[in-house]
């Protein structure tokens, strides 16, 4: 599976690159436009999820309800997708030289983004989880909690009414339990970045080198 994706290259040369990874029926275009803010020593690479819903807006995995109107996720595409992403950096840190490698996503993204880190310690420097949580069905071996020298920044809306607030602090306090190093933030929003989440994700980014 090969991904479609938006490219911003480092304003000198550079071994760090941060790849972004958007939520449900959104594109490579919206994180994207987080590129300018960012480090200007990155390799930013925005990617695009394979499925498409239409009206340009994508997805990496499908979400299904059943009759009782619950939702639960499509795993086997979740794990095509998973493999994609890192195939796709392992590609792009060969090429590259890379050696410090960053992950940020949003809500589908963010799942996408914790389990990636999780099922492959020591692997990414950083990551930022933007109001989701860590689903464990991803996971390929739970043992691996703990076994990360990540750091991780986890933000999420107070009034999320579509991944619940408690879902997010039960991540946290999965990964403070085992030890890894977590910058939490909390905010009076719903299902979105604010402005002040996007000054802190950057201020994470900027001291957290």
């Amino acid at each position: 599976m090969s991904l479609t994706f938006l490219y911003q290259a480092p304003e000198q040369e550079s071994r760090k690159a941060i790849f972004l990874i958007h939520g449900y029926g959104s594109s490579d275009s919206d994180l994207f436009q987080f590129a300018p803010h960012l480090p200007k020593d990155y390799h930013i690479f925005s990617l695009r999820g394979p499925y498409s819903l239409g009206f340009e807006q994508f997805a990496w995995y499908a979400i299904h309800f059943d009759e009782n109107q619950k939702k639960f996720n499509d795993l086997d595409q979740a794990s095509e997708s998973l493999k994609a992403i890192k195939d796709f950096i392992d590609t792009e840190k060969k090429k590259l030289h890379l050696d410090h490698i960053d992950v940020m996503g949003f809500s589908q993204g963010c799942i996408l983004s914790l389990a990636l880190a999780l099922n492959h310690p020591e692997f990414f420097k950083r990551v930022i989880g933007l109001s989701g949580y860590l689903n464990h069905e991803m996971l390929k071996n739970a043992e691996n909690i703990g076994k990360q020298n990540t750091a991780f920044f986890l933000s999420h809306g107070i009034e999320d009414a579509v991944i619940p607030f408690a879902w997010a602090t039960e991540t946290r306090e999965l990964l403070l339990k085992h030890g890894l190093n977590v910058e939490w933030h909390e905010y009076p929003t719903g299902h979105t970045v604010s402005y002040d989440n996007f000054k802190d994700l950057i201020t994470f980014l900027s001291v957290n080198v």
